[in-house]
């Protein structure tokens, strides 16, 4: 891994695993993005710790996000996010080349999520998938379009990231 000043680059021969890593409560793991080259580039660290590497915590239960100085083993700052961020697996892929998506359920709605690693905030939400709850959300080869399980309705919603519309649906048995 190499780092540059402003932003980290990560070789893509990295294992997923060792970017991402599931918890109960939480999802521990580097935020990546897309750069023009075969390498990604994770998102900027906080103001004034520009070599550091960060980790990103997705809180469920206080919907936000804590950074975490690896070096140093300690929290750099919580930010808020307004959405308890579900399941991002290394077994399944959530990154369209500019934003992360997951998924949500508020009142027991499923929604998606797009999240801006730069930013660490929400900038696109698509609703009305139905009711909840939802337990992934993969985006399809292409990164234009994704599908997100809809449990509470036995269906699969397919989205076009682009428009922020759901393109159909497809019925599946109880519970996806």
């Amino acid at each position: 891994m190499s780092i540059a000043r402003g932003d980290w680059f990560l070789s893509s021969r990295l294992d997923r695993r060792t970017l991402l890593k599931g918890a109960s409560s939480a999802v521990l793991g580097l935020i990546a993005s897309a750069a023009s080259t075969p390498s990604t580039v994770a998102s900027a660290p906080t103001e004034g710790h520009a070599a550091a590497e960060t980790v990103y915590v997705f809180n469920v239960g206080s919907r936000d996000v804590t950074l975490i100085d690896v070096a140093a083993q300690k929290v750099r700052e919580t930010r808020p996010l307004g959405a308890s961020v579900r399941w991002l697996s290394n077994e399944q892929t959530y990154w369209d080349g500019a934003r992360i998506w997951t998924y949500d359920f508020p009142n027991d709605q499923v929604q998606a999520i797009a999240i801006d690693p730069k930013q660490v905030a929400i900038t696109k939400t698509i609703t009305g998938l139905g009711k909840g709850p939802g337990h992934s959300l993969v985006v399809l080869p292409g990164k234009k379009k994704a599908a997100v399980n809809v449990a509470g309705e036995n269906l699969i919603a397919f989205l076009d990231l682009e428009s922020g519309q759901v393109d159909g649906t497809l019925k599946t048995g109880a519970f996806p």
